[in-house]
């Protein structure tokens, strides 16, 4: 009587990862009595690794327990391949079949963010963090196993794990977007710097005080208003829908001055303002660590 196949599993490419855990499974399993054998057969492009029932071991009911037990082994092994290698080559091909246009060093960028992205709790939908994914998966093969006998991986991750795929091109999509405003954002920091170095600055000194409700005032280097003949105008222009910190970089770069200390940052919940004006006057801003200015502010 020939050992009896429990499992086999239909590889592309090189086998050698996959052949060795389940050798080691099964290492692991003969010292809690079960006893398998291992096989590799070779069909057109396919290797398919085959786990077996070894002769003497060969009964109905070992046959239902070994099954049992194998399905779980091997399911947690495939989830492992599949999050930890598949789902890098899935976005990589996600990239160049959706995203062609972007040179080498590009996508090679939006893979990375990708990974990133997926790999970050807070940047995903809860229903898609990495465990999600985990779980989902190893449902989806312990399900499978349960009820067939062969499984060929590249079979399995395109016409069993059709919603995975599709959120993960999503995902891609998204951080797509996200590095299209990126380099915008870029191009418009470039212009205001080109357009901040190239005019004469209408004063040497300025004092940006911030205040606790992220308000601001820009104070001369003897402690007074900047003159209203520089911003009034621009004042005017936004009294209606006032956003401080369109106006504050506004005023900055209709004055260009030589120097700008920016008193009491602290005070900002975030400082993704302060960012924008030492990316626009790059060399020229310094920050204040506290002075009676930022006290009084």
């Amino acid at each position: 009587m020939k050992d009896l196949k429990l499992l086999s599993l239909g590889l592309l490419g090189t086998t050698d990862e996959l052949r060795y855990k389940m050798q080691q499974d099964c290492v692991a399993l003969a010292q809690k009595g079960f006893h398998l054998a291992i096989d590799e057969i070779n069909k057109g492009n396919l290797t398919f690794i085959g786990c077996n029932i070894i002769e003497d071991e060969l009964s109905f009911h070992n046959y239902e327990r070994y099954k049992s037990v194998i399905v779980n082994y091997v399911a947690k092994m495939l989830t492992d391949v599949i999050i930890l290698r598949e789902e890098k080559n899935i976005v990589r091909k996600i990239i160049a079949q959706n995203y062609y246009y972007f040179n080498e060093a590009e996508q090679n960028i939006i893979y990375e963010n990708t990974l990133k992205m997926l790999n970050n709790t807070g940047s995903v939908q809860p229903d898609f963090s990495f465990s999600h994914r985990r779980n989902h998966i190893f449902t989806k093969l312990m399900t499978y196993l349960n009820h067939h006998h062969e499984l060929v991986l590249d079979g399995f991750l395109n016409f069993r794990l059709k919603e995975y795929r599709k959120q993960l091109s999503e995902i891609v999509d998204q951080v797509v977007d996200e590095y299209m405003m990126d380099l915008e954002f870029k191009e418009f920091i470039r212009i205001l710097c080109y357009f901040v170095d190239v005019q004469e600055p209408k004063v040497d000194e300025v004092h940006v005080i911030i205040s606790d409700g992220g308000t601001f005032k820009i104070m001369d280097a003897d402690g007074g208003p900047v003159s209203e003949n520089l911003l009034g105008q621009l004042l005017t222009d936004h009294i209606d829908t006032v956003n401080y910190e369109d106006v504050l970089i506004s005023s900055l770069i209709t004055i260009a001055p030589q120097t700008i200390t920016i008193h009491n940052a602290d005070s900002l919940q975030e400082n993704n303002i302060i960012d924008t004006i030492k990316m626009i006057f790059s060399g020229r801003v310094i920050m204040c660590p506290g002075c009676p200015i930022c006290k009084k502010s």
